[in-house]
């Protein structure tokens, strides 16, 4: 998912004035607005900056008495902050979502002038003493002001003017980095053409929805969709190391020398706040504490995973040397391609036959069963929505969330899970509103699932591979956690969560999609209406753990560099640091001629020393399911327990906390480790 900024959730979340108090059933004008005229997302974004400013100043300026009124000034921020989210955030979503490249481009410039003004927000000293004497008096007013002194203090607060001021300049210089190279990512038109024969093996779906140029040749994109095709099915080695060197290659040196930068940056803010490096710096506050504590989970997991690779990859070799005796080493271009035809030979299972059973429409409906037994809710899609123009691009689909007792409305979601140029290149949710008390009012919270599936072609619907189906699973829980919330203030609240604990709730419901029950319910093929047959079921989870050391070794590789760019205390060759940590957790070298850290945006989109969370995370996730394992998965009270101890509370608790409610216990990594059979 994006990650969000604690203090004013201003780089994933969108306006929607509608929000406070009940909006109608059926909206007449965009929750979203999508539709500026030129140069006025700049005005805009400009504006909503000064009335900050504006804000900021009010609050610093009160009399002595006033400040000393329980709670005021503390609140008076939170609000500013939120409200300030609400006016720009439609603006910065623009970069990832507008059909206009234009819009795109302003939104990004947006994003950025947002980025460089919180600096100096939370750098602003006579603000933060303003803040200080506020006297909160209720629990969830000390939470607020235990996380608004911490972001504060995190950045900089301690230092000296001189100091402050530097570390002001640096931050501001981060944003510009992270807000253009996302940019580049978003506006890649990288393309690769090939002749029929070239592609041979691929999908006829796939290239039946394929453009060709003016010679006919077929012009496959850097889309995540298009390369998974090539990757796994053609099978020409020369075409997949084309491919390969093209998707590797979208955000190309420009994005490298900005990642470098943005290194050598963070490195230089932490030795300004007096910090041993970056990473020690963004970990503080979260549920690790520590880089020390991060490097000892990610190295105790370092020896059994590279053990359990090199099974997978022998299996990959043997396989390969059936194909081509003469074979004698895997290359970066085999592992999908050999993985995906292994499978189909070991274990009969074809991915293009599974996915004619999960037509998105009704493997949506399917999900919504689910989330709805479980969590006591219920998903209504606002009828006409596209034609309406309250979404900003064909496909685009609206829902209403409402209580399922009472029939309330709770929040609102959108769907965007079809390719377009321009767009956001992976997957994400995206929290647009976020959940808090304003006007009298709980607001209405907003999300979105922004994707890249499987799009309709040659008469088919959009058939969604099991992975996408279990990646659809991930970010609505995303999107569950996100517009669940009862937190009363926006910074606590939904997924607005410790970093390291914010995957949690997601990755636990990627474990639905593999029971049998619940397979049996989300799947209806698309001629048929049939569900999945017990055979290939059966067929399906015994191939579940196939190639899962590599998967598991990709995690910890991209855990461990993230770690080891921002543990430098200086500048680093990035490139030269991922191809030497790829050969000594692979055993291969990386396709010459790419540049994969140009393309990680984690790195440059809020999880710099973050990546980690993905496995610390699941450990939660994995014993959190052990109840759902052990209850049911489609146990109403069992559901009702998480949505109340998890999905509800937002940030108003440690997480820890929350998982011993849960759990009625302490959390730990059993389930972890026999997930992983290691």
């Amino acid at each position: 998912m994006k990650h969000l900024s604690r203090l004013s959730i201003l780089f994933a979340t969108l306006l929607l004035p509608a929000a406070f108090g009940e909006p109608s059933p059926t909206p007449r004008t965009p929750l979203v607005r999508y539709a500026y005229v030129p140069g006025e997302i700049t005005k805009l974004c400009d504006a909503a900056i000064d009335e900050m400013r504006g804000e900021i100043e009010a609050i610093k300026h009160r009399s002595f008495l006033e400040l000393w009124i329980p709670h005021r000034s503390l609140l008076a921020f939170e609000r500013a902050s939120a409200e300030l989210s609400d006016a720009v955030a439609p603006l910065t979503f623009m970069a990832s979502v507008s059909t206009d490249a234009k819009l795109r481009e302003e939104g990004s410039k947006c994003e950025e002038k947002v980025g460089q003004f919180y600096p100096t927000v939370t750098a602003d000293k006579p603000l933060y003493l303003a803040l200080k004497h506020a006297l909160p008096y209720t629990t969830a007013q000390r939470r607020l002001a235990l996380e608004t002194f911490r972001s504060f203090e995190k950045n900089g607060m301690g230092l000296d003017d001189s100091k402050l001021e530097k570390l002001k300049g640096l931050k501001q210089k981060l944003a510009s980095f992270e807000a253009k190279y996302s940019l580049n990512l978003n506006n890649d038109k990288s393309t690769v053409t090939f002749t029929k024969a070239e592609l041979a093996g691929a999908n006829e779906n796939f290239l039946a929805r394929l453009k060709k140029d003016a010679s006919g040749r077929y012009i496959v994109t850097t889309k995540s969709t298009d390369y998974i095709q090539v990757m796994e099915n053609v099978k020409s080695a020369e075409a997949r190391r084309r491919m390969m060197l093209a998707y590797f290659n979208r955000g190309g040196e420009e994005n490298t020398k900005l990642l470098e930068e943005a290194v050598a940056t963070r490195a230089e803010a932490a030795a300004t706040l007096g910090a041993a490096n970056w990473a020690d710096v963004q970990i503080k506050g979260r549920m690790a504490k520590d880089s020390s504590t991060v490097m000892a989970f990610l190295n105790g997991l370092k020896a059994k995973l590279v053990a359990r690779k090199d099974q997978d990859l022998a299996k990959l070799l043997a396989y390969k040397k059936k194909l081509d005796p003469k074979a004698t080493a895997i290359a970066p271009e085999d592992v999908a391609y050999l993985a995906n035809q292994l499978k189909k030979t070991a274990y009969a299972v074809d991915d293009e036959k599974v996915a004619e059973y999960f037509p998105a429409e009704k493997t949506m409906n399917g999900l919504f069963d689910i989330y709805a037994t479980l969590f006591g809710v219920k998903f209504v899609e606002v009828a006409d929505a596209e034609k309406n123009g309250l979404v900003w691009a064909p496909g685009v689909h609206l829902y209403e969330i409402r209580d399922a007792a009472t029939d309330d409305l709770r929040a609102y979601f959108f769907k965007d899970t079809i390719p377009r140029e321009g767009k956001y290149g992976h997957a994400a949710a995206f929290s647009l509103v976020s959940g808090r008390i304003a006007h009298g009012a709980y607001a209405k919270p907003v999300s979105a699932i922004v994707a890249n599936f499987t799009p309709p072609a040659n008469g088919k619907p959009s058939l969604l591979l099991h992975d996408e189906v279990e990646t659809l699973f991930h970010e609505f829980g995303h999107v569950m956690h996100q517009t669940l919330t009862l937190s009363p203030y926006a910074s606590l609240a939904g997924s607005n969560v410790a970093q390291d604990f914010v995957e949690a709730p997601s990755q636990m419901l990627e474990n639905w999609v593999w029971n049998r029950e619940i397979l049996k319910k989300i799947s209806s093929h698309y001629r048929t209406g049939e569900p999945l047959p017990d055979e290939l079921i059966t067929k399906m989870l015994a191939a579940k753990d196939f190639n899962q050391g590599y998967f598991y070794i990709r995690q910890l590789l991209f855990g461990l560099y993230d770690m080891k760019l921002h543990s430098a205390t200086g500048p680093v060759d990035v490139t030269k640091t991922y191809a030497e940590m790829h050969r000594e957790l692979f055993g291969f070298d990386i396709l010459p001629g790419t540049h994969f850290p140009g393309t990680f945006g984690h790195l440059m989109g809020g999880y710099d020393a973050g990546y980690y969370g993905y496995l610390w995370s699941e450990v939660y996730a994995q014993d959190m399911f052990s109840r759902f394992e052990r209850e049911g998965l489609l146990n109403p009270k069992t559901g009702a327990d998480y949505r109340r101890a998890v999905l509800e509370s937002g940030d108003l608790r440690e997480a820890i906390a929350l998982l011993r409610q849960f759990l009625g216990r302490e959390p730990n990594s059993e389930a972890f480790y026999k997930k992983l059979g290691i």
